[in-house]
C-alpha cells in the first residue's frame, strides 16, 4: 500500500505549471527523494497524454441559444400556491368546530363539582359468586353480617 505524502496534493499544480518559483524548486528537490510522488507524476503526465491524444469534436454552431431557449433553463417565479383561500374554508371551519368541541368539554368536565355518581361495585370478594346457588340453608352460604 502506497503511502500518502503531504507533497502530493501538489503534485496537479506542478504538472500543470501553477507553482510558484520557490514552491516548484521546492517540490522539484522533493521529487528526487520521494519515489510516490514521482510515480504518481508519471501516472499523471501519462493520463494527460492519453486525454490530449482524443479527437476534438466539434459541435458546429453555438448551443447557447438553445440552452436558453429551454423553457427548464428559464428563471421560474416565485412559488405561488395551486389553491385559494375558499377552498380552505371547510379545512378552517371544521378545525375550529374541533377546537371550539375539545375547550367545551373540557370546561364542562372541570367546572361542575362531583354530583355524587353513583359507581356499581361488583362484590369481588364476597364468598359466594353473584348468582350462585347454595345447597345449604341460607342462613349458611352467606356470613352472620351480611343477613
Amino acid at each position: 500500500m502506497k503511502k500518502h505524502c503531504k507533497w502530493s496534493e501538489e503534485l496537479s499544480s506542478y504538472l500543470d505549471g501553477e507553482l510558484g518559483a520557490s514552491s516548484r524548486l521546492k517540490f522539484e528537490a522533493h521529487l528526487g527523494s520521494c519515489f510516490n510522488c514521482t510515480e504518481m507524476l508519471a501516472q499523471l503526465r501519462n493520463l494527460r497524454h492519453c486525454f490530449q491524444s482524443l479527437p476534438q469534436q466539434e459541435v458546429g454552431f453555438d448551443l447557447a441559444p438553445v440552452i436558453l431557449a429551454n423553457p427548464a433553463h428559464r428563471a421560474r417565479p416565485a412559488w405561488r400556491p395551486s389553491f385559494s383561500w375558499w377552498q380552505m374554508l371547510p379545512v378552517s371551519f371544521a378545525a375550529a368546530a374541533t377546537v371550539s368541541l375539545g375547550v367545551f368539554m373540557g370546561a364542562s368536565l372541570s367546572s361542575k363539582p362531583d354530583i355524587g355518581l353513583v359507581v356499581p361495585t361488583l362484590a369481588v370478594f364476597e364468598p359466594m359468586p353473584p348468582f350462585d346457588v347454595c345447597v345449604a340453608v341460607m342462613s349458611g352460604c352467606y356470613p352472620k353480617d351480611n343477613i
